[in-house]
């Protein structure tokens, strides 16, 4: 019998120190915290209980019905966390943002400038939505603040005040391909996908990933910072600046040319101090 009591002992704080490793590996989010004390009666009162009876020492078929318990509580609830289950107070709070209304006969520039990720897509409507990433970070929940007049119109997506344990690594955005849209992004480890969508000049600045899809439509695009931009094959380009290229791209007066037969659709400026490398997306 006390094999078998250590063995739960073990087996239960194993699970403990699974949920310190999956935070660390920016997998599971602190505030199931937050979803444990909410359930206090399920949660906190029986470990207490259970911590009591290793305290005072005391072995009994109690004590083996809290470990067994306790053991599917703590594995029930990170599982829970993980498939957003909408009954945790983790999930509680409004994460997702969106207007699908957006004037298609305006343009509109985006803002962003935030210290967390950046995923970024578009979609076959008008508007844009916004979501959390939901991995453990720095950064508070997103609203979106819209202007109503000038040209283009301005759409900002900031960052709310947030409880620490609440906040996640950054926000996942989409943007309508039906509108025309001028970005002016800063984000780190950001991954950006530009396909299907007409663009006015742009800026794109900090670290991650680019990807300049065929039916990209936009002239000049800005980088600043630290980036791998893949680039279709079939989208011709001219990259200007200190770059990385494939070897196949031609060193012409102007910049690198993807495609030496056809006249360049999208001119990439890399800014100075920027390290930025050009790959082929077949």
């Amino acid at each position: 019998m006390v094999k078998y009591e250590n063995s739960l002992k073990i087996l239960l704080f194993s699970i403990f120190a699974a949920h310190i490793a999956l935070y660390f590996f920016k997998i599971l989010r602190p505030s199931i915290i937050y979803d444990y004390i909410d359930y206090f009666p399920f949660t906190v009162i029986p470990l207490v209980s259970y911590l009591y009876l290793i305290f005072k020492k005391i072995n009994s078929k109690l004590y083996v019905y809290l470990s067994i318990y306790l053991v599917v509580i703590f594995i029930f609830f990170p599982v829970a966390n993980l498939l957003r289950a909408d009954f945790l107070t983790t999930y509680s709070f409004p994460s997702f943002l969106e207007n699908r209304n957006l004037d298609i006969e305006s343009d509109y520039l985006l803002i962003i400038d935030t210290d967390g990720e950046l995923t970024l897509n578009t979609f076959e409507e008008s508007g844009y939505t916004v979501d959390i990433i939901n991995k453990p970070g720095n950064v508070g929940f997103p609203e979106a603040v819209e202007t109503l007049i000038g040209e283009p119109r301005a759409v900002l997506i900031r960052e709310l005040d947030t409880s620490r344990l609440l906040k996640i690594s950054g926000w996942n955005i989409n943007l309508g391909n039906q509108n025309v849209w001028k970005l002016d992004l800063l984000s780190f480890d950001s991954n950006i996908y530009l396909d299907n969508v007409e663009l006015k000049n742009s800026e794109i600045s900090g670290t991650g990933i680019i990807y300049l899809g065929k039916n990209l439509e936009l002239e000049e695009l800005k980088i600043n910072g630290n980036f791998d931009i893949n680039v279709s094959t079939d989208l011709p380009l001219v990259a200007i600046g200190n770059v990385e290229v494939p070897a196949s791209w031609i060193d012409a007066t102007i910049g690198y040319l993807n495609q030496a037969n056809t006249v360049y659709k999208i001119k990439v400026i890399v800014e100075d101090g920027s390290n930025v490398r050009f790959l082929e997306e077949r």
